[in-house]
């Protein structure tokens, strides 16, 4: 399936942008738009062939990321005061299931909310949540999808990811909607080998077992979540949109993007900054990918004008993250091919005389070497 677009803060006008056409669905945000607004958005996207729209309740943190929640039905009115119990979580899900009818999305996902550890009960409640959700969607046009919400952290160790799956196998949902969860601020990328094989061990296992995995809130390493089989992977123009951490409202401007531009590098990548676009090019490491993105030459451009091109870089990079995953998806190139490359690349750059220094002294590629170790070792975690 194709790659699905992460809507947040103003990503309305992106789900239209004729450049972005090669996205097969999106992830709707009651978080950032009213009922009204994703109703349109549904009847909008219903024109498109194939054209998949998932509802994600968006309840991961309602007592501190409200925003537009309250518009809505199922939003709870005793967030604060209530214990989270079994039927607590039963009304919200019912309502949740109303409301998706009557939108009609392709999709709604299973509420959730994040907790400050992740025990087995945590995962038997999102089981029978996904439940009970699948039961109150019989007989109507809209599927259920198991949301499965993990701390990156409790991956590094196979046998919790294994237990984790083995619960989570229990839903009658066919489809998951996966949230991983790091404290990696969002403008960085996940390093720790061992929580990415967990990850892939994660995916792999849950798509084994017969449940197609959508990866919600990916970014770069979208290429691992591939190589592990997830069925879809989504991203938006936003760094909060393209990692779930704790801090990822914590950016300049209110809707979580900043106000930096950035250019997504096949060759390394890397998320480069103006000044580095310039020089990886001129040093010869910009890849085909880049030269053939449409939005990169409007940058290349933009550039010696001194335009501000903030929003086409978020397209530079939702181009790259949909026509990736759909070479990877083919076969045309695998995840080995563009880590172990991006790997070289990085390699070569240490070398070179004069230095080619980024601007932002974490840009180094050291996560290329991490990611390419996940990729060798992944096959033997068990």
């Amino acid at each position: 399936m194709p790659a699905y677009h992460q809507v947040g803060y103003n990503s309305e006008n992106l789900l239209f942008d004729d450049g972005l056409a090669r996205f097969g669905g999106a992830i709707l945000s009651p978080l950032n738009y009213g009922p009204e607004s994703v109703a349109t958005q549904i009847q909008r996207l219903k024109d498109r062939k194939d054209y998949v729209t998932i509802l994600d309740p968006h309840l991961y943190r309602p007592q501190s990321e409200r925003m537009c929640l309250p518009e809505w039905d199922y939003y709870p009115k005793d967030v604060e005061t209530s214990d989270f119990n079994a039927e607590w979580w039963a009304a919200i899900v019912d309502k949740l299931a109303e409301v998706a009818v009557d939108l009609g999305p392709t999709a709604v996902a299973s509420p959730a909310i994040i907790p400050k550890i992740f025990p087995d009960d945590f995962f038997l409640q999102l089981v029978a949540n996904g439940a009970r959700l699948e039961k109150a969607l019989r007989g109507t046009a809209v599927k259920p999808i198991q949301t499965v919400v993990v701390s990156m952290a409790d991956l590094a160790a196979p046998a919790r990811v294994m237990a984790i799956a083995s619960i989570m196998s229990r839903s009658p949902a066919s489809e998951c909607l996966l949230v991983l969860l790091d404290n990696v601020e969002p403008r960085r990328e996940l390093a720790e080998p061992e929580e990415l094989k967990g990850a892939m061990l994660l995916i792999s296992t849950l798509e084994s077992g017969g449940q197609n995995v959508t990866v919600a809130f990916s970014s770069s390493e979208m290429v691992l979540w591939k190589a592990a089989g997830a069925t879809n992977c989504a991203s938006g123009k936003f760094f909060n949109l393209r990692r779930f951490t704790i801090s990822r409202f914590d950016e300049p401007n209110g809707g979580g993007g900043g106000q930096l531009g950035y250019w997504f590098e096949e060759a390394l990548l890397a998320f480069l900054r103006q000044s580095d676009v310039l020089r990886v090019r001129d040093r010869g490491f910009a890849s085909a990918a880049s030269a053939e993105n449409p939005f990169g030459a409007d940058i290349i451009e933009a550039i010696p004008s001194k335009k501000t091109w903030v929003a086409l870089g978020w397209r530079q990079f939702l181009y790259w993250f949909a026509d990736a995953e759909s070479r990877l998806r083919s076969g045309i190139v695998t995840a080995e091919d563009l880590v172990s490359i991006a790997d070289s690349n990085w390699a070569a750059i240490e070398k070179l005389k004069p230095p080619l220094l980024m601007e932002e002294r974490q840009n180094d590629g050291s996560w290329v070497r991490q990611w390419l170790r996940a990729l060798v070792e992944f096959p033997y975690v068990r």
